[in-house]
């Protein structure tokens, strides 16, 4: 009866093998071939889940190393099944004539009592141990994972999803072309609002829109670094960077301009246009530059009462700051005052261009 039931699954006479299997005694039911031809018929079929379940729930059980043997060159054809399905899949995904532009792959964050589950799946598409998965998999912010050519990057977005893993994609041309305008201050608040802006260093200009324009805001401390002299071991100088202050950003997007409105607390003219609360303007400024600041973003909370805000930066930069050679060309639109460039600036424009684009992947 098994090599009728074998050669039924050789001949890709399936209906005939289902047959065979169903006039079994009952009392064969249990007997370890019998399972196998199932699993094997599973296999042929297509019902590749089905046959890589039974086959593990079967091997622990055997004993006989010819069908130990089998069971297994069933599983090493199931994984290079797989193997061959991915990789006709990613070459898919990059016959697109734009699949070669430079792209990454950001994943969102995972709840915690959903992340053991997540992170079985995402160490499945990744061939990485659960364990190392999990750690990879965040929790509170955005993550840059992976950048590449957006083929790839769109064929591991499309196994995560299927997979219920929250991510998207993004295209660094598209972070770059995003034009962002440096408030130096707010002029006036009529029917619209007027803000000069820095358009290049020691100009001027205006820009004008409706708070009904900005449908999100995001805000960020950037760290601003200085160095010292400490005394380390056996009295001996040591030089060491250490962090200085913070640099706050808060940006307003207007998706219509495609442009972002920044403003900075170590920019912003305080003594220029509007006073946002009465002794704003009676000291030289300096001095009260963190109350100043406070009045002014309390001044436009208030015309966002439950806009979406963008507030989790500082997590995701310190994913973003490891991939130097990606943040590069993106010019990051923020004039500190450095002992030399940091890669922190770049990564909160990179973080407030995907909060952009991520607005019109809804």
């Amino acid at each position: 009866m098994f090599e009728q039931i074998n050669d039924a699954i050789h001949n890709r006479e399936y209906a005939k093998a289902h047959q065979l299997l169903q006039q079994l005694a009952p009392e064969q039911l249990d007997n370890p071939w019998i399972r196998f031809y199932k699993a094997r018929l599973q296999e042929s079929e297509g019902d590749l889940k089905g046959a890589n379940q039974s086959y593990h729930q079967l091997l622990p059980n055997v004993a006989n190393p010819k069908l130990i043997a089998q069971i297994r060159q069933g599983l090493q054809r199931l994984k290079q099944g797989e193997e061959d399905q991915r990789q006709e899949a990613l070459n898919r995904a990059m016959e697109d004539k734009n699949s070669q532009r430079m792209g990454m792959l950001i994943l969102e964050a995972i709840p915690q009592e959903l992340k053991q589950t997540a992170a079985q799946k995402f160490g499945q598409i990744m061939e990485i141990d659960p364990y190392s998965a999990r750690l990879q998999l965040p929790s509170r912010s955005w993550r840059l994972y992976r950048t590449g050519p957006i083929g790839r990057m769109h064929f591991y977005v499309e196994q995560f999803h299927q997979a219920n893993i929250p991510c998207f994609t993004a295209l660094v041309e598209d972070i770059i072309s995003l034009k962002v305008l440096n408030v130096l201050y707010i002029e006036s608040i009529n029917s619209q609002v007027t803000v000069v802006y820095q358009p290049e260093k020691g100009q001027r200009d205006i820009i004008t829109f409706k708070w009904s324009d900005v449908p999100q805001i995001v805000e960020g401390m950037v760290p601003i670094f200085e160095e010292c002299v400490d005394v380390g071991l056996r009295g001996k100088l040591e030089r060491k960077t250490q962090t200085l202050d913070y640099a706050k950003f808060y940006d307003l997007h207007l998706p219509k301009q495609r442009s972002i409105i920044r403003f900075c607390d170590q920019n912003y003219h305080f003594l220029e246009g509007m006073a946002f609360s009465e002794t704003q303007q009676l000291t030289d400024g300096r001095a009260t530059v963190h109350d100043s600041w406070s009045h002014l973003i309390e001044f436009i909370n208030q015309q966002f009462p439950r806009l979406k805000v963008w507030s989790e930066f500082t997590p995701f930069g310190e994913s973003a700051i490891e991939f130097k050679e990606l943040l590069k060309p993106i010019k990051s639109h923020i004039e500190l005052l450095r002992w030399e460039d940091t890669p922190w600036d770049a990564a909160f424009q990179l973080y407030s261009g995907l909060a952009f684009i991520k607005l019109n992947l809804k």
